[in-house]
């Protein structure tokens, strides 16, 4: 008898719980279930409807029972509420008993959970005055009354205010936010000429082009300003436009298109623009997300206009032409890359070649001033600049190599810069590097690709650069202490300066490459521009002051 009461009352709470979960407007009988929802709100639930505002109705109608039927579906809209046009499969009236709306239909449900929906635009009048007013609907035996609450709007603005497009956004990333990896209306396309190689070599097989199409290569956004929240289904197209002709040129599409104008398939063969459906949810400011899809294999590069045309179907339309720059998945950093590999090669087989003769010719005493000299830059510019990594990223980030510069552009090419005043010979800086790449490794483990990429290329262009102007000759034409200039000082700056703004370009795009870095163009530059040409004159400036009065310590 206990254990029948205590499940009794089990029941009868799971059954109060049922009951206080479900919502107000859901509605059950003859084994129909009703779901209706004025205004139906995108947004979230919306409380109150304003004078003049558009809104929606929202109603599902569920058959449970173990057979068919016929449904009349019955819905009543008080005197200022109308429905917006004839819609499909509805008769719009007037009732007979009262000044309501009324709209019918009828609807077969079949057995077994058949289901059937709808989404009815509705609109309030302006000259609706405040209050709570009933919408009543009738779905077979179902007939309920529904409060929907009138309220003049508290900020002052018309409901009939319209959406504006303010602006179009890309690249986004697929959150929606600046996609800071590339500048700004700009399309990178990926490069898919190699896709065949890549799987080969990864095991993969080949490559399935419609697989691969329906991802998109980036990301748009539209973003809008709707000040009266209106709620719509806009449909979006996007093309592009040939700025001196003004046609429209191929290349983007909308994937899984299986019209027989279009195509079939994912790549939409056939197709010349992009389009979707996208919901304005009621947000005062909102963003519009879309992706983009291209075909790579028939955009080519170059400076397009990017036409969007958004509609909502019924009276209002926006449209917007915006500068597009399209390229190729970006082949710079590879380039560089390859040349960078070059160069060090060539350096390697140089050396191996003439770096017995150089060891031969060179006295003594020049032997232990270039390991002092390498020495002593080991101490002023890998020591600080590697403790002393992590703890400037604390505070300025990125920019941390404002401080660091001053280390590796400064004071290394002020010892340069002083080495090769004193000691004039053809590679004297590429043993000043390798004695400081040795103590990197031994005492850091900088042992890398790019550590051996950015020391060789960066001690080739200098020999170069050294070599053509005029610093550095196979053998010593003068012993006698080195007259300081400021055209000297000048030059030695801007030889030091070109070659080492050349080899910073090197080793950031081999980074790139290498560890999947991605660097903005300005932050190139920025780099290119302080860390290599500007403290890099400065040190060497410096050095060439610095090489002439060492030079009248001693002499050969």
């Amino acid at each position: 008898m206990g254990s029948t009461l205590i499940l009794m009352r089990r029941l009868l709470l799971t059954a109060l719980a049922i009951c206080l979960l479900l919502p107000a407007h859901t509605f059950a009988a003859a084994g129909l279930q009703l779901s209706l929802e004025l205004p139906y709100s995108l947004a979230g639930r919306q409380m109150t409807v304003a004078p003049g505002q558009r809104i929606h109705a929202m109603f599902n109608i569920e058959n449970s029972a173990p057979e068919s039927q016929w449904v009349a579906v019955r819905l009543e809209l008080p005197p200022g509420f109308r429905v917006d046009g004839t819609p499909e499969h509805w008769m719009v009236g007037q009732s007979k008993t009262s000044a309501n709306q009324l709209l019918q239909r009828e609807l077969e449900l079949s057995a077994g959970y058949g289901q059937w929906f709808d989404l009815l635009a509705v609109s309030v009048d302006e000259q609706v005055a405040e209050g709570v007013y009933l919408v009543r609907l009738t779905a077979g035996e179902i007939s309920r009354e529904l409060r929907v609450k009138v309220a003049l709007r508290t900020d002052g603005i018309s409901a009939k205010t319209k959406p504006v497009l303010e602006r179009v956004v890309l690249p986004l990333d697929r959150d929606g936010l600046r996609d800071e990896k590339q500048n700004a209306n700009t399309l990178v396309l990926r490069d898919r000429s190699l896709d065949y190689y890549k799987n080969v070599l990864r095991g993969k097989g080949a490559a399935n082009l419609e697989i691969e199409a329906i991802h998109p290569v980036s990301y748009m956004g539209l973003d809008f300003s709707n000040p009266a929240g209106q709620q719509k289904l806009l449909m979006v197209e996007a093309e592009l436009i040939d700025k001196n002709s003004r046609r429209r040129v191929a290349g983007l599409y909308t994937p899984g298109s299986n019209s027989e104008h279009d195509g079939a398939g994912a790549m939409a063969a056939g197709q010349e623009r992009l389009t979707a459906f996208v919901a304005m949810t009621g947000e005062q400011r909102q963003r519009l997300l879309l992706p983009i899809y291209a075909d790579e294999a028939q955009l080519t590069e170059g400076s397009y206009l990017l036409r969007v045309t958004v509609e909502d179907g019924e009276t209002q339309s926006w449209s917007q032409e915006l500068p597009l720059t399209v390229i190729k998945k970006n082949r710079r950093g590879m380039l560089t890359l390859g040349a960078g590999v070059a160069m060090l090669l060539a350096f390697l087989v140089l050396i191996s070649r003439k770096l017995p003769q150089v060891l031969a010719g060179m006295k003594t005493r020049r032997l232990i001033t270039i390991a002092l000299f390498g020495t002593c830059a080991f101490a002023v510019v890998n020591v600080p600049s590697t403790l002393l990594n992590d703890f400037l990223h604390i505070f300025l980030g990125p920019f941390s190599f404002l401080i660091s510069g001053m280390f590796s552009g400064i004071m290394l090419y002020m010892l340069t810069g002083a080495l090769v005043t004193l000691i004039p010979l053809h590679g004297v800086v590429s043993l000043m590097a390798a004695i400081r790449l040795l103590l990197g490794m031994l005492a850091f483990g900088h042992m890398s690709p790019l550590v051996f990429l950015s020391y060789g290329v960066n001690a080739f262009l200098l020999e170069l650069a050294l070599a053509g102007f005029g610093f550095t000759t196979a053998t010593s034409q003068s012993n006698l202490p080195v007259q300081f200039s400021w055209r000297r000082m000048a030059t030695l700056g801007l030889a030091c300066a070109l070659a080492d703004t050349t080899a910073t370009f090197v080793t950031m795009q081999g980074m790139a490459v290498l560890y999947r870095l991605f660097f903005a163009d300005w932050y190139i530059f920025m780099v290119m521009a302080v860390n290599g040409f500007l403290y890099t004159m400065i040190g060497a400036a410096c050095g060439a002051l610095l090489g002439a009065r060492l030079s009248g310590v001693g002499s050969d």
